[in-house]
């Protein structure tokens, strides 16, 4: 009787783009961003219709976090190509847009937004710093990214940190919710692609997610956290683990392509956005 081979793949180099990869600045090419990018703000923005408070800041400030991406994007790009002059003008477009919706947005929520932009610059530098030094796709890069997205359910949901109420955590939950889940695919992602064959990053994926679901499972025994998100990250913890098994840790394993990930997180976030919609 034969036996099935399972050895872990070596790590595959990191290979340098290629030119179907690269981006001009203009457009961003990491699609798995626009979950992360979207979906925190949408659920802020729910739950600031839901509690029946002004709809204008909330949109005009959806405007300027997206266009905020581009800018982001763009700047990165033009740092990490050691400011080539022909990515300096999707810094500069993006850069003036975004301007002028931030002060439309303040113009709508007070002075008292400015407060939000504190917990920002750091990670906005850090991110930045590491775009310059090319190392954009670092671990920690990702999840500074991560958690500055996840904080846009706070701030879409209240215009300043002093009106987010410490008698109701229901922000504060979707957006560490969040932050479990979009910290989770980072985690996961490499560990499919970027780590693909590593057994200690992957060792790191599911130590992530196991604790995303113990915190889960203390919230909801604890607090009446919704059941809903433990099994949710309960499911995630099978995939961290289960997918790289029969892929990337074994040396004839299954194939995962970028695109079919991508759709898959996109699964995934929108059962987010369903549980936070029914729950909260």
């Amino acid at each position: 009787m034969s036996s099935v081979s399972f050895q872990p793949a070596t790590p595959a180099p990191v290979r340098k783009q290629r030119g179907h990869h690269r981006t001009s600045g203009w457009v961003p090419n990491q699609h798995g961003a626009w979950a992360m990018v979207i979906v925190p703000w949408v659920l802020g923005t729910w739950l600031r219709f839901h509690q029946g408070r002004g709809a204008a800041y909330a949109l005009v400030l959806g405007l300027f976090w997206l266009v905020g991406y581009f800018t982001f994007h763009a700047t990165s790009v033009w740092l990490k190509s050691r400011r080539q002059a022909r990515y300096r003008r999707p810094v500069l477009v993006y850069g003036a847009i975004t301007a002028a919706l931030g002060l439309l947005t303040w113009a709508l929520a007070g002075v008292a937004l400015a407060w939000w932009v504190v917990p920002f610059v750091p990670v906005l530098a850090v991110a930045l710093a590491l775009a310059a030094s090319r190392h954009e796709r670092a671990l920690v890069g990702g999840l500074l990214t991560v958690a500055a997205a996840c904080l846009v359910v706070l701030v879409a949901a209240y215009a300043s940190p002093a009106e987010v109420p410490s008698s109701d955590g229901t922000a504060v939950g979707l957006a560490l919710a969040c932050l479990g889940y979009f910290g989770g695919t980072v985690f996961f992602v490499k560990s499919m692609i970027r780590e693909r064959g590593n057994a200690g990053f992957l060792a790191m994926s599911v130590g992530w997610h196991v604790a995303v679901l113990a915190a889960a499972v203390v919230a909801s025994l604890l607090t009446g956290f919704p059941w809903a998100w433990a099994v949710l990250f309960a499911i995630l913890v099978v995939r961290s683990l289960a997918l790289p098994l029969v892929g990337p840790m074994r040396t004839d394993g299954l194939r995962f392509t970028p695109k079919q990930l991508g759709l898959a997180e996109g699964v995934f976030s929108l059962a987010l956005m369903v549980i936070a919609f029914t729950t909260s």
